[in-house]
């Protein structure tokens, strides 16, 4: 899907509210103090790119999604823990790991609910 690239500024909120209809969101964060957000697609897909980003303890991005796709490239030295309900659909983390991260204090959420739809975890585009 052709989508702008938009990045946001860590001047700007500190929270994520996106969504993507029968389109697509692609978002470059640099917020050094980013707190969450929520992703709402519908025959949609949204790309988020974490890797200039900061967080401190633990942050909730909740997805509600049908038919769509979720992308988020997320730095090595974060946590990702998912608690997605599910109905036909995947939840899949293909970063690499070249040591595991048990006691991480940087740790990124993954609520909400995807139906025939896909949540793909990554370290870089390349990956996806």
């Amino acid at each position: 899907m052709n989508a702008p690239s938009i990045i946001i500024n860590s001047d700007a909120s500190e929270y994520l509210n996106t969504t993507a209809i029968f389109g697509g969101v692609k978002k470059t964060i640099i917020s050094k103090d980013f707190k969450g957000g929520k992703i709402d697609n519908l025959f949609g897909e949204t790309v988020l790119d974490f890797t200039n980003a900061d967080i401190s303890g633990m942050v909730v991005l909740d997805i509600a999604q049908a038919f769509g796709e979720v992308n988020l490239i997320v730095p090595a030295n974060w946590r990702v823990e998912t608690d997605i309900s599910q109905f036909l659909a995947t939840t899949r983390d293909k970063r690499t790991e070249t040591a595991p991260i048990k006691k991480a204090d940087k740790v990124l959420v993954l609520t909400g609910n995807s139906v025939f739809a896909a949540v793909q975890i990554a370290n870089s585009l390349d990956e996806l």
